[in-house]
C-alpha cells in the first residue's frame, strides 16, 4: 500500500476514532522528516562531489603551491559567492614563518607569525572554521588576529595538517569575507570548510617537502641532486638531436664558479656573514640567467650554472656578464662594505665532453685554472688562458682585507 492510499484512509476513519487522526500526524511528522533528510543527503552528496573535484583539481598543481592557494581562493568564492579573500601560509622566502602569500580584493596589513608560536597554537587549539566576531581569548588577544580582524573577514579557516602519529602542525590560514547578500555560514559550510582546509593542508605539505627536496634551503637556488638530474635529462636530449644521419646541432653549456677566498671571510667575519655572502650571491646570479637556465648550489660555495641550447661563445659571454655583476655586489659588515669576487670555468657539450660526468669534470677542470691564474676571471675548458685575454689578472678578491682561498659554509 503506497503512502497516498494509506493518508486517504486514516483520514476517512479520523472522525471515527481520535487516535486514526494522532496516528495521521504521526504519519505526516515522519514525512517531513523523511523529506528533510533527503534534502540534506543530497546537499552532502553534491558537497561531497565538490570536495572531491576541487580535491582531484588541487593534486594536478600539488606540486606548486602558488596555484594550490589560487585555484583554493578561487573556488571558495565562487562555492560561497565571497568577494573578497586571502591566505597566509609558510612562504619560501619566510620558510620560518606564516606570511601572506594570495590576497583578492583585500588590502591585508604587513605581518607574519611563527607556525609553532604562541598564536599559531592559539589557531591549532581552534583547529575548524571560526568566525572572526566569535573569537575568544585563546585566538581573539593576539595582535595578529587584531590584524586580521581588521581586514573586515567573516571567517578564519585554520589549515591543519594531522601527522600520523597525532601531531597537529598549521600550515597556514585562509580568510573569507561575508557571503553575497550577508548571508551567514551555516553548519554545512562549516562542514565542508573543514574537510576541505585539511585536504589543501596536506597538498601544501607535500609541495613543501618537494621544494626542500629540489631547493637549497638557504640560498634558494636548485639543490645538487637537482642539478644532477637536470643536467642529465639535458645531455640526453641533445644526444638525441645529434644522434641519426642528420645531426641537429645542439648544445648544452656549463658554468661552475667558486666564490674566491670564502674561507677567510668565515674565519675573519663568522659564519653568519658567509651566510649572507652565499645568499646575495645567488641573489645576483638567479637576476642574471634567463628563464631556461638553470642555477644550482653545487656544494659549500661552490655554484654551477646549465645553460641549455648554448654554445662555448655565448657561455663564456654570459659567464662573463655574471662574474661582473657579482663584482660589483656589496654587503655592508661591521661598518665596512666587503665584495666578493669568483672564479668561473666553463665547458659545453659536444665539444668538450660525451657525457655528463666529462662535462662536469671539464668545467671544473677550467675553474680551477681560473683559480690558478690569479682568480676572478672565466675560464673555458680545454684553454690555458683566460676566456677575455684582454683581462689582466685580479691577484685574488682581497675585497674586505683577506687573502687566499678555502672551504665553505655548509648548505
Amino acid at each position: 500500500m503506497d503512502a497516498e492510499r494509506l493518508k486517504r484512509e486514516m483520514r476517512e476513519r479520523v472522525g471515527e476514532d481520535e487516535r486514526w487522526r494522532e496516528a495521521l500526524e504521526y504519519v505526516e511528522e515522519l514525512e517531513r522528516t523523511l523529506s528533510g533528510e533527503r534534502r540534506r543527503i543530497r546537499r552532502m552528496r553534491l558537497d561531497f562531489e565538490t570536495v572531491i573535484e576541487v580535491v582531484s583539481q588541487i593534486n594536478a598543481r600539488s606540486l606548486d603551491t602558488e596555484l594550490i592557494e589560487n585555484f583554493t581562493l578561487s573556488t571558495l568564492m565562487g562555492q560561497f559567492a565571497v568577494q573578497r579573500a586571502f591566505i597566509m601560509r609558510q612562504e619560501a622566502r619566510f620558510s620560518d614563518r606564516i606570511a601572506l602569500t594570495a590576497s583578492k580584493n583585500v588590502d591585508v596589513p604587513d605581518f607574519t607569525f611563527k607556525p609553532d608560536g604562541p598564536f599559531a597554537a592559539a589557531l591549532l587549539a581552534q583547529e575548524r572554521p571560526f568566525r572572526v566576531e566569535d573569537a575568544g581569548g585563546s585566538v581573539g588577544a593576539f595582535e595578529e588576529f587584531e590584524r586580521i580582524r581588521r581586514t573586515g573577514m567573516e571567517l578564519c579557516v585554520p589549515l591543519v595538517k594531522r601527522h600520523e602519529d597525532g601531531a597537529l602542525e598549521l600550515k597556514g590560514v585562509i580568510c573569507l569575507d561575508k557571503k553575497f547578500g550577508r548571508m551567514a555560514f551555516d553548519e554545512r559550510d562549516m562542514e565542508f570548510l573543514s574537510l576541505l582546509a585539511s585536504m589543501v593542508a596536506i597538498s601544501l605539505h607535500n609541495a613543501q617537502l618537494y621544494r626542500r627536496s629540489i631547493f637549497d634551503e638557504m640560498t634558494q637556488v636548485f639543490s645538487r641532486g637537482h642539478f644532477d638530474a637536470h643536467l642529465f635529462q639535458e645531455i640526453e636530449r641533445a644526444k638525441r638531436y645529434h644522434s641519426g644521419e642528420e645531426t641537429s646541432p645542439y648544445e648544452v653549456s656549463l658554468v661552475m664558479f667558486d666564490i674566491d677566498d670564502f674561507k677567510l671571510f668565515n674565519d675573519r667575519y663568522g659564519h653568519q656573514t658567509g651566510d649572507r655572502i652565499l645568499k646575495g650571491v645567488a641573489r645576483v646570479v638567479k637576476k642574471g640567467v634567463r628563464t631556461s637556465d638553470v642555477v644550482a648550489r653545487y656544494g659549500g660555495e661552490e655554484f654551477c650554472i646549465v645553460l641549455p641550447e648554448t654554445g662555448k661563445e655565448n657561455a663564456v659571454r654570459a659567464a662573463e656578464r655574471i662574474r661582473g655583476m657579482i663584482e660589483t655586489f656589496s654587503l655592508n659588515v661591521e661598518g665596512r662594505r666587503l665584495t666578493v669576487t669568483v672564479s668561473m670555468g666553463v665547458a659545453t657539450y659536444p665539444d668538450d665532453a660525451g657525457n655528463v660526468q666529462e662535462l662536469v669534470r671539464e668545467a671544473d677542470k677550467a675553474l680551477y685554472r681560473a683559480k690558478a691564474r690569479g682568480k676572478n676571471q672565466v675560464v673555458e675548458a680545454g684553454r690555458d688562458r683566460p676566456a677575455d685575454d684582454s683581462k689582466e689578472s685580479s691577484g685574488g678578491s682581497g675585497r674586505g682585507g683577506t687573502d687566499g682561498e678555502g672551504g665553505g659554509n655548509e648548505g
